[in-house]
């Protein structure tokens, strides 16, 4: 019997990869608190930069050839090559210049997704 119809015959779909299908992009934290993907300055600096919080996944672990969208790590080892990078969560709420160097990447990113 072939594959194909013993699969049919069974009733399982076979797996079929859609070209709009959405992308997982992670931000690296150095713990995940519960509720982080609904903290207000998260939810803004994604849509700044039009990125979707239901795209994102938060994680303290760097994954090799994973694309990270934000590092927010204290200590950003192993480098990730992140589209942002900032102070972790809690600085960016008391420190004016973290929330300036991120708002330098948010505009760096901004430019070079808007040429061509």
């Amino acid at each position: 019997m072939e594959k194909a119809a013993y699969l049919d015959a069974m009733g399982i779909n076979r797996w079929v990869q859609t070209s709009n299908a959405a992308k997982t992009y992670f931000i690296l934290v150095d713990k995940v608190e519960p509720g982080i993907e609904h903290h207000p300055v998260i939810n803004s600096v994604l849509s700044l930069i039009e990125c979707p919080i239901t795209n994102c996944s938060f994680t303290e672990q760097f994954i090799k050839g994973a694309d990270v969208i934000w590092d927010m790590r204290r200590l950003k080892i192993p480098r990730s090559n992140p589209v942002l990078s900032s102070a972790p969560l809690a600085e960016l709420l008391i420190k004016a210049e973290a929330k300036r160097e991120l708002w330098n990447f948010i505009v760096a990113h901004n430019k070079e997704s808007h040429i061509g």
